[in-house]
């Protein structure tokens, strides 16, 4: 709990920030509070929804493995999608961001993936989940385990007010009785099961997953190892961004790679170099063709939701923390079948500028 006026001295000082959704009162932490992290939620009865916690990456097996683990662990699948934390309060379900803003489609979407019975039986519960698929409203790319449109992972349980994780076997017990759909689970491993782990690894980069989550018995201790190929897609889908984006976004991934083909020798080196050259070129070449076309650099978002209010709520959203980066369709939100349908474009600003001046011909310095 945070008391009422721990809360107003921190959004006095900016620590924290006051927000509603659809008639839910809650505040945001810019900052820690007492013992919860940025991201926790204050609902209105001082009740909290604790930060998710970022988790560490291990670049080597063999090397990382026995640093960070002295007991075995889990690996459970990393997907390539966003981080939500649901909840249910005053009989509504509520899907929150990591930010911790309530999110308009998660909250308008995760209903379809969810019997909202587990919180008759769980009413402090916190599910942490991943939403991933073609047709999220944040995310360039997407994971080969969701065909279209989006669908749903739990893959950690929290509880209000108490920050951390739900021990693995309370979580695996409460996701069998209620049914919760799960991240995919690839078994138990010890800190020696390092060839186990890599003939794994190299499987699941094969069928283009994004990589693994590694999690001790007791949910506390935890890291992060992904694909070589997972490196290689990030920048294909990013690199039309390549100037809005932090440049550590592409340099991090080169030296994920770099480590990962170290450990993991590819059978044919030069097809990997291919890939990985035509993953920033494509992106670049599509960014020349829609500034000399369009005047504009841009990615097109297409969403779907249940109702005509969510679509709503998201748009103003978006228009207040995005605003002229965003760019929403004329037409949308329109209705097709039993959905809503959104689509915008977000604006990549220094791309457009320097590809524009350099067609235009302008003298440019290095």
């Amino acid at each position: 709990m945070i008391d009422h006026a721990t809360l107003q001295q921190a959004i006095a000082n900016e620590r924290a920030e006051a927000l509603a959704f659809d008639g839910l009162e809650y505040a945001r932490l810019l900052d820690r509070v007492n013992r919860y992290p940025r991201g926790s939620v204050v609902l209105s009865d001082g009740a909290v929804v604790p930060g998710y916690p970022a988790i560490g990456r291990i670049q080597s097996l063999e090397a990382g493995l026995p640093r960070q683990f002295d007991q075995p662990f889990w690996a459970e699948e990393k997907i390539d999608g966003y981080n939500v934390r649901i909840l249910r309060r005053d009989g509504r379900i509520h899907a929150f961001s990591r930010g911790g803003f309530v999110c308009a489609f998660s909250t308008d979407r995760v209903p379809e993936f969810l019997d909202p019975a587990v919180f008759d039986a769980e009413p402090d519960l916190v599910l942490c989940a991943e939403i991933a698929g073609p047709d999220t409203p944040y995310l360039e790319g997407s994971t080969p385990r969701v065909e279209h449109d989006v669908d749903l992972f739990v893959f950690d349980l929290m509880r209000l007010g108490e920050p951390g994780f739900l021990p693995q076997a309370e979580k695996f017990a409460l996701m069998e009785r209620h049914g919760l759909p799960a991240a995919p689970l690839h078994g138990q491993f010890t800190p020696q099961d390092t060839d186990a782990l890599g003939r794994l690894i190299r499987q699941l980069d094969a069928e283009g997953a994004e990589g693994l989550v590694l999690k001790s018995d007791d949910g506390q201790y935890r890291a992060k190892y992904v694909t070589g190929g997972s490196c290689i897609n990030d920048i294909g889908v990013c690199s039309e961004q390549l100037l809005d984006l932090p440049p550590e976004y592409f340099t991090n991934r080169l030296i994920r790679l770099a480590v990962y083909l170290a450990e993991h020798p590819p059978r044919d080196p030069a097809a990997v170099e291919r890939e990985l050259g035509r993953a920033l070129l494509a992106g670049l070449d599509t960014a020349v063709e829609k500034s000399r076309h369009d005047g504009r650099v841009s990615h097109t978002y297409r969403c779907r939701f249940r109702e005509r209010a969510g679509a709503r709520r998201f748009i103003e959203h978006m228009q207040a923390t995005g605003g002229r980066h965003v760019r929403f369709h004329p037409d949308t939100p329109r209705r097709e079948g039993s959905y809503w349908v959104l689509e915008f474009e977000r604006l990549f600003d220094h791309m457009a500028g320097t590809l524009g001046s350099a067609l235009a011909g302008e003298r440019q310095y290095d």
